[in-house]
């Protein structure tokens, strides 16, 4: 008669995963993102919305919000030029081209989503 398999992980092997896990824990690996990337991550999806939506009032005022935030020191110069690729491509009505550059944008980013500083 056959006999059941043993369905249990050895204790060596769960040790091994609770370790990584702990160790990316305090590595701080997908832990809460600032206040400052929040509100840089709102102003950033709501250009993206305005330019899904082909909203060239949307996309200027949102514009507005991003130059505030860069001058306050919220937003830094290199996220601030690629913001700046993306709101040329909107005013110049290359809305496939905007769209796709703030898609790519949003990437850069990883499993943080579109949080940046």
């Amino acid at each position: 008669m056959a006999t059941p398999i043993d369905r249990t992980i050895p204790r060596t092997r769960c040790r091994a995963g609770l370790g990584a896990l702990l160790a990316a824990t305090l590595c701080g690996c997908g832990g809460e993102p600032t206040p400052r990337e929040v509100q840089n991550a709102r102003a950033f999806e709501a250009l993206l919305t305005a330019v899904s939506l082909k909203h060239e009032k949307e996309v200027e005022k949102d514009a507005k919000l991003i130059d505030q935030r860069h001058a306050a020191g919220e937003i830094s110069e290199e996220k601030y030029r690629e913001l700046g690729e993306i709101l040329d491509k909107a005013r110049a009505k290359d809305w496939a081209g905007a769209e796709k550059r703030a898609y790519e944008f949003r990437s850069q980013c990883g499993d943080r989503g579109s949080f940046f500083k």
